[in-house]
């Protein structure tokens, strides 16, 4: 054995022998972050535990699984991720194996740390393992409007239960039900004045964690006009106990009926950029595989001319949309027809039309060298709107659609005549 090797030897001998002569408290955490074989170091067995030590009993104290390969004394050393100062717990000397270290929250002085994120040391001669450990002391869910179409999110949602057309409600999503973190809770509706109009136990919410706000009664009646605030309370699977910040709700005295519009447009009057309803750069970078420009022989139209030595875009394409601020609950269908003529006079070139979602081969086109009308197309794309996100901008409900030419084809597109059915409000 080299001098190195039997100072290593002496160093884990003594090191064993003072805790065992002083309860443990003689270790230090650099005495035990010794090099050694991988093979015998220490791991955890759980990650990224949490407890809750807020006295019921329930979760209260952090129970950290590891394993040694060889006997050895351990040390814990937690280092917070909040203003407490670091601290060292020694284990003394424990035989190989599964052990648990149990935390009840507190420092070494008794005082109960905040919560937050905590960084867990497993020290020994051998080696050293790290994990991290949750301590929350506070109930988190929420109510949240699951589709606004298009609206911002701080306006209020309305519903309309005096509809006759259809039986109208507002699509919400309770926060962290599906993934354990709440374990039992209602949802509460109330009015105005505190009174307390509706009640749904989370255990009836669906797959998705939503329920359907209908500004009735639990006999299904429809509550008076005016304003209305969603809470949910309950405990999450640590045991907190609390109720969530509440979202404010509007019934409606008015009713929603059916509308079908049409509208004729110039293909310059509703064409869009490309990355119109994107935030993201590599939007920016889309190759295009043709030009489309303003048309010289068409007041107000777009022409199309598709450039053959691109052969894995190929096609000239523009898109279009059309916003209906009116449609309260998005755009239920759309058909939409184009009129044009080939770019060449006297020439077969054709253009092509697809409306509500996709572009080649959607089942929502038609081609032609003059005119042609899709069918009608439900839940189009883009008809609930956009809500903003770190990738879309903001979208009002509306009606969206794509025209283009391809290979060597040039064509003029000169109006859309775009047909709409929503539902509005009555008046």
């Amino acid at each position: 054995m080299n001098a190195r090797g039997l100072g290593l030897m002496v160093t884990a001998l003594l090191t064993a022998l003072l805790t065992t002569l002083l309860g443990g408290q003689a270790a230090t955490a650099a005495s035990l972050e010794a090099a050694a074989p991988a093979d015998n170091g220490p791991r955890f067995l759980e990650d990224y535990p949490s407890f809750s030590p807020n006295g019921d009993g329930d979760h209260d104290r952090l129970e950290v699984g590891y394993q040694l390969r060889v006997g050895a004394v351990v040390q814990i050393r937690v280092e917070p991720r909040t203003k407490v100062a670091p601290f060292t717990v020694a284990l003394g000397w424990k035989p190989a194996g599964r052990h648990t270290w149990r935390w009840n929250g507190r420092t070494p002085q008794g005082r109960l740390v905040p919560e937050g994120l905590y960084e867990v040391h497993l020290l020994t001669p051998q080696g050293r393992a790290e994990s991290f450990a949750s301590l929350d002391l506070t109930f988190e869910s929420g109510v949240f409007v699951s589709e606004r179409f298009g609206a911002p999110r701080d306006q209020v949602s309305k519903v309309y239960p005096r509809s006759v057309a259809v039986r109208d409600g507002v699509r919400l999503f309770v926060g962290r039900v599906s993934d354990g973190e709440v374990r039992s809770g209602v949802v509460t509706f109330r009015n105005a004045s505190g009174g307390v109009v509706l009640r749904r136990d989370l255990r009836s919410l669906d797959r998705d964690d939503e329920l359907i706000w209908e500004g009735r009664d639990s006999r299904g009646r429809p509550l008076p006009p005016g304003r209305y605030l969603a809470t949910v309370s309950g405990a999450d699977r640590l045991g907190n106990e609390g109720a969530s910040k509440p979202l404010r709700l509007w019934v409606s005295q008015d009713r929603l009926v059916w509308r079908q519009r049409t509208r004729v447009l110039t293909a310059q009057k509703a064409w869009i950029s490309p990355c119109s309803g994107s935030t993201t750069p590599e939007c920016q970078m889309t190759v295009p595989g043709g030009e489309v420009t303003p048309s010289v022989r068409l007041a107000g139209g777009l022409t199309h001319r598709a450039e053959p030595s691109q052969p894995f875009m190929g096609r000239a394409r523009s898109q279009h949309f059309l916003a209906v601020p009116k449609a309260v609950r998005g755009v239920d269908a759309i058909r939409v027809a184009f009129a044009g003529e080939p770019t060449n006079p006297g020439g077969t070139d054709v253009g092509h039309l697809s409306a509500g979602a996709g572009g080649p081969g959607a089942e929502a086109m038609v081609s032609s060298g003059s005119t042609g009308r899709t069918r009608w197309v439900e839940d189009p794309v883009y008809g609930d709107g956009v809500e903003r996100s770190d990738r879309d901008r903001r979208r009002l409900p509306g009606a969206y659609w794509e025209f283009w030419t391809e290979g060597d084809d040039a064509f003029d597109v000169g109006t859309f005549t775009v047909s709409l059915r929503y539902l509005a409000v009555a008046g």
